[in-house]
């Protein structure tokens, strides 16, 4: 994974912690391989590159590998989901990118921001945390920031409309073996006591 974002932001300069965060998950995409239903989560202060490595260059280098997954990406900002989105969906036009994954194309018929698919029947959607993601399956739910800032964090009535919005639409939308993968700001120590 490492390598596939330098290919992509030659500027990128990782550290160690970046790289183990690159095998982290490596090793989660081969748990969804395996079906075994992986978690993991990444709490990390803002502005050290978790979204980077997980929502922006994650997401398109499984592809690569799986063209046939589904992925459903979601934020607390819809407008961070579709960024995101955009980004991910922009590497894999790249010319650059079929030398790497050769087998894998966007098909030409479903290239919206918000929803785009492969043309070996996988795909994207990107959403914000509390809407409807019905008719979609994922085998790998990816989670960046549910909440938007601090102040929303501190909201009780915020924090358990996200867990039920998960635990009600996102989390039933898994496939068999699917994955989790959580990447948050840990703004509330409340919430972790």
């Amino acid at each position: 994974l490492l390598p596939f974002i330098q290919r992509f932001r030659p500027q990128y300069s990782a550290g160690w912690v970046h790289a183990d965060i690159c095998r982290r998950l490596e090793r989660f995409v081969e748990q969804i391989e395996q079906k075994k239903s992986p978690r993991l989560l990444l709490m990390m202060p803002v502005r050290h590159g978790k979204s980077e490595i997980c929502s922006r260059h994650f997401p398109p280098w499984v592809f690569g590998k799986h063209p046939e997954w589904e992925i459903i990406a979601a934020s607390g900002a819809q407008n961070l989901a579709l960024s995101f989105s955009r980004y991910g969906r922009d590497v894999i036009r790249d010319p650059a990118y079929s030398v790497v994954f050769p087998n894998t194309t966007l098909d030409a018929s479903t290239q919206s921001v918000e929803n785009w698919n492969t043309t070996k029947g996988g795909g994207y959607l990107a959403a914000g945390t509390g809407s409807m993601i019905t008719g979609r399956g994922s085998h790998c739910l990816i989670i960046d920031d549910p909440v938007r800032d601090a102040q929303a964090a501190d909201s009780a009535t915020i924090r358990d409309n996200v867990w039920e919005w998960y635990m009600s639409t996102a989390y039933t939308r898994l496939a068999p073996g699917g994955g989790v993968l959580g990447i948050m700001t840990w703004w509330n120590e409340d919430d972790w006591a």
